[in-house]
C-alpha cells in the first residue's frame, strides 16, 4: 500500500467489492464517487449538486423515481451529511425493489471532514433501529484497532497545517502507515469502562451495512 494512500478509501472498496453487480443500481450522495462504477456497471448517480459522477441533479428525500425502481442503492459516507437520515432511509426502501438491497457506509470515530455539513456519527446499535425495517444481512467495523488510530493519523495530516508543516506530515503519514503493518495491539475490546461486555468493534473509524427491503 502507498504510504499516502487513504487507508479508509481502501477499506471500504474491499467491503463493496464482493457485492459487485450489473443490476440496475441507484447511487445517492453520488458527487466525484465515480470509482463505484467499476463494482456497478448499471449505475445511476443523484446528487444535489452537478458534477462527476452525478446523472441526475435531485434530493434524497424525494427522489425522482417510482417505486421498485432499482435493485440496489448505494448509500456511501452520506447519512452523516444529511439533516433528517431517517426519512432518507424510507425514500430509499421506496424505490427498491422487495429483496433489493442497500449497502451504506457511516463513520463513527472520524473527525469533521465536510464543514458545516457534517451532522450525524453512526453507533451499530444506531443503525440497527434505523434499520429496524429491513432485513440486516451484513453489519460490521470497516477498520481494526490499528487500522482506525492510523485512519485518525492520515485525516489529522490532511486536516491540519503544523509548524514544519511538510516535516510533520512524513512523519505522521508514516506512523499512519506503520500501524497498518504492526501486530494487533490489544488482548480485549470493551464496550464500557468497567470491562463488562466485550465489543471488539468499539473503535472503528466506520460502519459498514448490507440490508435488504423486506
Amino acid at each position: 500500500m502507498n504510504i499516502l494512500s487513504k487507508i479508509a478509501r481502501k477499506k471500504l472498496n474491499e467491503k463493496v467489492a464482493p457485492y459487485a453487480s450489473d443490476k440496475k443500481t441507484l447511487e445517492v450522495g453520488a458527487y466525484g464517487k465515480s470509482s463505484y462504477g467499476l463494482y456497478f456497471s448499471n449505475r445511476v448517480g443523484i446528487d444535489i449538486r452537478p458534477g462527476p459522477g452525478v446523472d441526475i441533479v435531485g434530493s434524497v428525500y424525494e427522489l425522482p423515481f417510482p417505486e421498485a425502481s432499482f435493485e440496489i442503492v448505494l448509500c456511501m459516507v452520506v447519512l452523516e451529511h444529511l439533516e433528517d437520515p431517517k426519512r432518507a432511509i424510507t425514500e430509499m426502501y421506496r424505490v427498491l425493489k422487495p429483496g433489493g438491497k442497500i449497502i451504506v457506509s457511516v463513520p463513527f470515530l472520524f473527525p469533521i471532514h465536510d464543514a458545516p455539513n457534517d451532522f450525524w456519527r453512526f453507533t451499530k446499535y444506531g443503525l440497527k433501529i434505523l434499520f429496524k425495517d429491513w432485513q440486516i444481512e451484513e453489519l460490521q467495523a470497516e477498520t481494526t484497532f490499528n487500522e482506525t488510530f492510523a485512519v485518525l493519523l492520515q485525516r489529522v495530516a490532511y486536516q491540519t497545517k503544523f509548524y514544519f508543516n511538510s516535516i510533520f506530515k512524513v512523519l505522521i503519514f508514516s506512523l499512519a502507515w506503520l500501524l497498518t503493518k504492526i501486530p494487533k495491539l490489544t488482548t480485549g475490546i470493551y464496550g464500557d469502562i468497567g470491562k463488562k461486555v466485550i465489543e471488539e468493534e468499539a473503535f472503528t473509524s466506520s460502519f459498514f451495512l448490507v440490508a435488504s427491503k423486506k
